[in-house]
């Protein structure tokens, strides 16, 4: 947008357990962008121009992802801004989200009390020991949601069974 304040969806990504692609499309923005950080996300001008037929409307993959996505689990980083530019909603109980996940996040403040996100990168080479996003390259929203994935999977027990847990304590049931 005017200024580069405002941040516009270029492309969705979505990929399976096994780390098929389930879904990549480049969207179209029909506002005049100011910034492409293409260094950063690897868009270009002409992937997101309104004259790429290759490339589907905002309410289109708006629609593909809502319809993709149903009665699914939800796995990815940072997802409230994937949700966000997507425009949808997801069911809370079914998001797993690898930069909310308690063990996943870094202690701060004064008592180390309080809990931030970490970046993608450094979990994915910390617990993985895979690079991505590498200083210098584009980054890839494939790469980046097949991370998520893998990240997901190496905790996936614990992190359902926590979860479990939850529930119970909610509904009254130790």
């Amino acid at each position: 947008g005017i200024g580069g304040k405002k941040s516009a969806l270029a492309r969705a990504s979505a990929v399976g357990w096994s780390g098929e692609v389930l879904f990549d499309t480049f969207v179209r923005v029909p506002e005049r962008v100011t910034d492409f950080r293409t260094r950063v996300s690897g868009v270009r001008a002409r992937d997101i121009n309104s004259r790429n037929d290759e490339a589907m409307d905002h309410e289109e993959c708006r629609t593909a992802v809502g319809e993709l996505l149903m009665g699914k689990k939800l796995v990815g980083h940072a997802l409230k801004n994937d949700l966000a530019a997507l425009m949808i909603t997801h069911p809370r109980e079914e998001i797993r989200d690898t930069a909310r996940y308690k063990p996943f996040m870094r202690a701060t403040g004064r008592s180390g009390g309080k809990l931030r996100p970490r970046k993608l990168r450094d979990l994915v080479l910390e617990n993985l020991g895979m690079k991505i996003q590498v200083e210098g390259e584009s980054h890839c929203s494939i790469d980046d949601a097949r991370a998520s994935m893998e990240l997901f999977k190496s905790v996936k027990g614990q992190w359902e069974k926590e979860l479990a847990a939850k529930s119970k304590t909610k509904r009254g049931t130790k």
